[in-house]
């Protein structure tokens, strides 16, 4: 559904891999901002780039939050990748499988639609108004883990334990940049009604993005 993975910014070359099946609490963990545009899509970004020297892996997350083009609605999830550093400006890219999110507050396990690429990201979504606003508030609160398992290291379970909340102008960029979208998804939505199109259920997105930080 939407434009390919940005490339992962890496500025050391990291020394041995990481271990598998093991719990890493990253040293460095960088929120940045995004938006991405496809045929069917505008959405949102809130970029953390994850990785913990000397290990050369680095863990691309992608929170999006956006809306459908042609019905107006809501949807938010994330995209996860993987990869390993092979010189001091390049990467491969790993693949991976069962990636979940978690936090106290929410799971996405059971909650979102996952969608694997053949590059090896893979993304989950929801458009359950319900389900995408505890989502962006779990990650915004910046106290979450990141799973997954790498097959080409022992399929063991690979957990990311995240400790540290985007900074305040990440999150700010965050809520301009939705509340852009959503005069355009009310817009969609009003266009599709006139011409007797289907609105999701509640005729409207329903995300509330909250602004609260907390660890």
């Amino acid at each position: 559904m939407f434009v390919a993975l940005r490339l992962l910014a890496v500025s050391a070359l990291f020394g041995i891999n990481q271990a598998a099946g093991s719990t890493i609490f990253p040293i460095v963990a960088v929120y940045s901002n995004g938006a991405d545009e496809s045929e069917e899509a505008r959405v949102c970004e809130i970029v953390l780039d994850a990785t913990s020297p000397p290990s050369r892996e680095v863990v691309k997350f992608i929170t999006i939050a956006g809306y459908n083009k042609f019905d107006g609605s809501i949807l938010a999830g994330f995209l996860m990748a993987a990869a390993d550093i092979t010189t001091t400006d390049k990467y491969e890219i790993a693949r991976i499988s069962d990636p979940a999110f978690s936090s106290r507050t929410f799971n996405s396990p059971g909650h979102l639609d996952y969608e694997s690429y053949d590059d090896g990201t893979i993304m989950a979504t929801t458009q359950n108004p319900l389900f995408a606003t505890a989502f962006i508030q779990a990650v915004i609160s910046g106290t979450y883990e990141l799973r997954f398992v790498r097959p080409d290291s022992s399929a063991e379970m690979r957990t990311y334990k995240i400790a540290s909340a985007p900074g305040e102008s990440v999150v700010s960029n965050f809520r301009q940049c939705m509340d852009h979208l959503a005069t355009e998804s009310h817009r969609t939505q009003s266009d599709a009604s006139t011409k007797g199109s289907p609105l999701p259920e509640g005729g409207g997105s329903g995300l509330s993005i909250a602004t609260d930080q907390g660890g």
